[in-house]
């Protein structure tokens, strides 16, 4: 692990690099756009990396409690992913199921979900906020 430059500041160095110096260089529509696309991951990934951990912490403790199942908090980082992601498949499982068709229980469902979307989009693309309300 490396003191300076952060992870951060690394990616934010190739990003600048790709808008600033070689976007307005490129007249190919093909690589200008796939440049674009590269700067737009670099930005994702920036935003990602301060939170990520915490808000997976969040976001399975929200949905290991609305599906009523107790499992011990995973220990890394990578085991984290991998049981949000399987927390998220037996939530989809259980409203397939029709688990959240009472009334009451969709509004829970639909209040945590609704939570986890306006956290993606902070990650994913923060302008969109501006058209969600919150």
């Amino acid at each position: 692990m490396n003191d300076r430059p952060t992870t951060e500041e690394l990616i934010d160095a190739v990003r600048q690099f790709l808008e600033r110096e070689l976007l307005p260089t490129m007249s190919d529509a093909r690589l200008r756009f796939q440049t674009l696309v590269a700067a737009n991951c670099l930005a994702i990934a920036a935003r990602d990396l301060p939170c990520e951990e915490q808000w997976l912490r969040e976001e399975w403790a929200r949905l290991t409690a609305l599906v009523g199942e107790t499992a011990l908090l995973p220990a890394s980082l990578s085991e984290l992913r991998l049981a949000v992601r399987q927390a998220n498949e037996v939530l989809c499982e259980r409203i397939r199921a029709g688990v959240f068709d009472e009334p009451a229980r969709f509004e829970e469902a639909a209040r945590e979900l609704r939570q986890q979307v306006v956290r993606k989009l902070v990650v994913a693309n923060p302008k969109y906020l501006g058209n969600f309300a919150t």
